[in-house]
């Protein structure tokens, strides 16, 4: 069974796998699966469909906006934004989510900000505090693009 330490706020159609562990004062909102040996960190957000792999670390105080697709073994440090909205406005109208994918084994340093839409490779690297303006490729290290 998941452990869950209170007060997470988890919906109850997010689907987590057995050994899962969510810390303190997350966020994990509908039809999100996350699957085993994976650990939420303490105020993490995960939005809704979002897909999290086996072996995966999402840290303290990190945003996933809703549909991110997260493979297997990736690791994600503190404070690291995930962004989804090119356009983003109070009110828009426009909105048009597009989630980034983080590739299988890759690494995002602490701070990081992943912008809309960006594919980050299997085995890739980015370093803490960069901003990743476009895919990165598999098993490179990125300081910011």
């Amino acid at each position: 069974m998941a452990v869950v330490h209170k007060p997470a706020s988890i919906d109850r159609e997010a689907i987590l796998s057995d050994r899962v562990t969510v810390w303190q004062f997350a966020t994990i909102l509908a039809s999100t699966i996350i699957a085993d040996d994976t650990v939420i960190g303490s105020c993490a957000w995960i939005g809704r469909n979002c897909l999290i792999g086996t072996n995966c670390r999402v840290g303290h105080g990190s945003f996933v906006p809703h549909g991110t697709i997260i493979e297997d073994n990736v690791f994600i440090g503190p404070g690291v934004m995930l962004t989804d909205d090119k356009h983003p406005k109070a009110g828009n109208v426009y909105y048009d989510a597009r989630p980034p994918i983080l590739r299988m084994g890759c690494s995002i340093g602490a701070g990081a900000v992943i912008l809309p839409g960006v594919e980050i490779g299997a085995g890739a690297t980015v370093a803490a505090g960069a901003v990743i303006t476009k895919d990165v490729s598999p098993d490179t290290v990125s300081l910011g693009s």
